[in-house]
Parts: structure tokens; sequence; C-alpha cells
């Protein structure tokens, strides 16, 4: 074997996270962060290490491209606040940082976000002349977006794709062309969970399941949606919708099972609970 002795090895240099270009440091942020959570891993992860990556990620001049980048990539907002050819040049006292563009946006997001959902409410909760449709749900994610975090829970709670499964007076065709439209187009996940309440937290697939919805189940399954996952709730009756059932951390298929055994309590026939034990099977399927 030959000896090492007097050989030099070289020298593996290092680079600091926040010293790579800035298309390189934002695909790196990109694998540990969602859209619109980015600046967040950016501001109170990375910055706060220490003097020189605070410089780095908030002041310095080298940091404009990389919060731009952000700014297009997660709120579809172009960079127009700072024109390198024009010929009047705001005043630096009022001129906004990158850093302050992108918060701003994010606020903006945030609040479409909310209102969009609130208007989703609304038509989900609305009578049979007003309810929903794909078209109109198409109409109201337009309207606020393109740009929504569908996949945040709101101030009340709620999520988008989980409202959509509640809809009120609507056709199950209507509902399965809705949640497609979320999940295909909008990239809704199917596997998040409300959070209305420490009583109250459902997925799309258990409240697919427990109001009977067949369709909705299959594709939400086809979609990798979590027979697992426990939801707690509360759901009224088809057969006496006065009466309620309420389950607390139960898997989809417990939820429909128990809601198949409050029914027929409540003097629901078999043909009544048709749909809900096709749902009870797809379930059940392993």
């Amino acid at each position: 074997m030959a000896s090492t002795k007097g050989s030099t090895l070289p020298k593996v240099q290092s680079m600091r996270l926040w010293d790579l270009p800035d298309a390189v440091l934002f695909h790196v942020i990109s694998f540990v962060a969602a859209p619109t959570r980015r600046a967040s891993v950016l501001c109170h992860q990375i910055a706060p290490l220490c003097k020189a990556a605070c410089r780095a990620i908030l002041e310095e001049e080298r940091s404009v491209a990389l919060w731009d980048t952000v700014l297009k990539e997660d709120y579809g907002v172009s960079d127009g606040t700072h024109v390198k050819n024009s010929t009047r040049r705001a005043c630096k006292r009022l001129r906004r940082s990158p850093v302050h563009r992108v918060r701003d946006a994010h606020i903006l997001i945030q609040d479409n976000t909310e209102i969009a959902f609130f208007y989703l409410s609304e038509m989900v909760n609305a009578s049979k002349k007003n309810s929903m449709s794909k078209a109109k749900l198409c109409r109201i994610l337009d309207e606020y977006g393109p740009h929504l975090r569908i996949n945040n829970v709101v101030s009340s709670g709620g999520l988008y794709l989980v409202e959509v499964c509640r809809a009120r007076h609507v056709k199950e065709s209507v509902i399965l062309k809705c949640v497609q439209e979320l999940v295909e187009e909008r990239g809704a996940m199917v596997d998040l969970l409300t959070s209305e309440s420490p009583r109250s937290s459902q997925t799309a697939l258990c409240v697919a399941a427990t109001r009977g919805m067949p369709s909705v189940v299959k594709f939400l399954m086809q979609k990798g949606a979590s027979r697992e996952l426990r939801s707690s709730g509360r759901f009224r009756l088809h057969t006496q919708p006065k009466k309620t059932l309420r389950c607390s951390r139960v898997t989809p298929l417990e939820f429909a099972q128990a809601m198949r055994d409050a029914e027929k309590e409540a003097g629901a026939s078999d043909r009544d609970l048709s749909d809900l034990n096709k749902c009870i099977r797809l379930l059940e399927e392993r």
C-alpha cells in the first residue's frame, strides 16, 4: 500500500447557504417549502442564522433578484417597481425594498384567499336556486386568484376542498366536477384536515363518505386520499335532518358506518342507504 505521508489532499471549499447564487438558493428553498412559504423560510429560518445571512437575505442589493423570483413564482407578480431604463427614479426614501414588496403580495394573497373562501361558503350553503356549480366556483377562483392559498386553512378553520364536499342542494355529479377542478387544475391536496374547533376537524374523504357520495370517494382515493386519517365532527342525518351524528377521532370508514347505523335507527330503508353502502364498500376494499 502506498504511503500517504507528505501527500496533500485537495481542500473541499465549502459555501454558505446564503452565498449561493440566487437561482440556486431559490431551488434549494423550493425543496423544503411550498409556494408562498418560501419567503417565511428565507426571513425566519435563514436570515436569523447570523449577521452575514441577515445582510445577504434582507439587506444587500444582490438579494433583489432573489426576492423578485419569489414575487414572480409564488405570487404571480412581475417586478414593476424598479425599472432600470426608467428616466424617472423614485425617491430612495419612498422606494419599497424587495422584502417589503413580497410582504405586500403575501398579505394580498391571504386577503384574497379569505374573501374567495367566504363567497365559496355562501354558495355552498345557498338555496337550490343559487347553489354551487363548477362555473360559479371557477368564477370565484379566477376573480380572486389565480394565486390563492388553496391548501391553507383559512381563519374560520376551513379548507376549499372540504368546503366543496359539504355543498348543499347540489347533485353529486356537480360536486365531483368541482372536486376534480380543485385537485387537478388548482393543486388542492386531498389529505388535509380542517381545523374549525377541537371537536371539528375533517378530511374531504370523510365528508364525501359520510354524506354518501361514492363517485367523489372513488376519485379522492384514486388521487391518494388516506383512509387512515381520523376526523371529528357532526353531520345531519339524511332521513331526519333535524337529527345529527357526532363522532370523534374516527376514520372515514368508521364515520360512514356510524352514519349508516344512525340512519337505520331513524327509519332509512336499504334503498335510501344504497350510496352510503357503496362508499363503505369502497373504503373496505384493499
